[in-house]
């Protein structure tokens, strides 16, 4: 009898070892997961971080739309709207509508939105116009923009000379009045992780 109830226990103790080794297993998954979000946000921290709010951005699979992200910061985070919104160092967007915890992202990649911009090291004035071919229109015709020149921030509300995206093509304008600039961005917004937000002065 002693012997037939050997298998019994055994297989009870079995089980307690694989339900132990099931939690050391979650436990472990939920540290790296951890970790790398710590990893993913200490590589966008700015040089005076008490300045920004950092968030993570919410997953668009399968959608992948670029034009707005939701992030997990909100106005009980200190975010408000229309603050600038970073991606290793360059502007990506701005802050358009803000809930509790969470703040929803218009992109530069938005046919909405504009903002006056300069232009290179001379610091040609223009007007970026985001969407799926994002430009830079309204500019003068004597301005000398080139291929490499880089855009960056020249709009109230924004902090100043945040570098946006380069030039890589000029053209003349339909009207031909003014010169527009192609413009595009060292990064892909789908691979987006994490944000900083400025806070607002």
């Amino acid at each position: 009898m002693g012997s037939a109830a050997y298998p019994g226990n055994q297989g009870s103790g079995g089980q307690a070892g694989d339900a132990a080794s099931q939690n050391i297993t979650a436990e472990n998954a939920a540290l790296k997961a951890q970790l790398a979000i710590y990893q993913t946000i200490t590589a966008e921290l700015p040089q005076d971080p008490s300045r920004y709010i950092r968030a993570m951005v919410y997953s668009r699979y399968p959608f992948n739309f670029k034009n707005e992200i939701l992030v997990d910061a909100g106005a009980a985070d200190g975010v408000s709207t229309g603050t600038a919104v970073l991606f290793q160092g360059m502007l990506i967007g701005r802050v358009m509508q803000v809930f509790k915890h969470q703040a929803l992202i218009q992109t530069v990649l938005d046919s909405g939105f504009e903002m006056p911009v300069r232009l290179g090291k001379a610091g040609y004035d223009g007007l970026f116009m985001g969407g799926s071919y994002p430009k830079v229109g309204s500019i003068a015709k004597s301005a000398d923009v080139e291929t490499g020149d880089v855009v960056y921030t020249a709009a109230p509300g924004l902090p100043y000379g945040l570098p946006v995206g380069t030039v890589t093509a000029t053209s003349t304008s339909g009207d031909s009045l003014f010169t527009e600039a192609a413009i595009a961005f060292p990064y892909d917004m789908n691979a987006v992780q994490t944000i900083l937000i400025a806070q607002t002065p």
